[in-house]
């Protein structure tokens, strides 16, 4: 029970582990929190891609060396860096809370 719970919040979504161990607050508290970064991170890195491209390649057509130089620089900058990692740190929170969280195995016959 409890890898399964690890498994749906490290490699699904963050939170789905804590619903699947019956921690329903906790588990959409972090699916929100999820979900507010994911958008947070794509609104910011459309915005920064787009300003970055309009300033300095605008008048040519994209291609794939200008999109690397574009990421390149827009991954560094502190705007997109700062939700980005509190993404992954919640992602990591959810995946080793799931498996902390578990009702743990029941017990063996051998062992009463």
């Amino acid at each position: 029970m409890r890898f399964k719970a690890f498994l749906l919040s490290a490699f699904v979504f963050p939170g789905l582990g804590q619903l699947y161990n019956q921690d329903r607050k906790k588990g959409v508290v972090l699916v929100l929190l999820a979900n507010l970064l994911v958008a947070l991170v794509l609104l910011v890195g459309v915005m920064l891609f787009s300003q970055e491209y309009t300033a300095v390649y605008y008048p040519r057509p994209l291609t794939r060396e200008m999109v690397r130089a574009i990421l390149s620089d827009m991954v560094s900058r502190p705007l997109f860096l700062v939700p980005f990692c509190l993404l992954i740190g919640l992602w990591a929170f959810a995946a080793v809370d799931a498996a902390r969280g578990g009702a743990p195995p029941p017990p063996s016959p051998e062992a009463s």
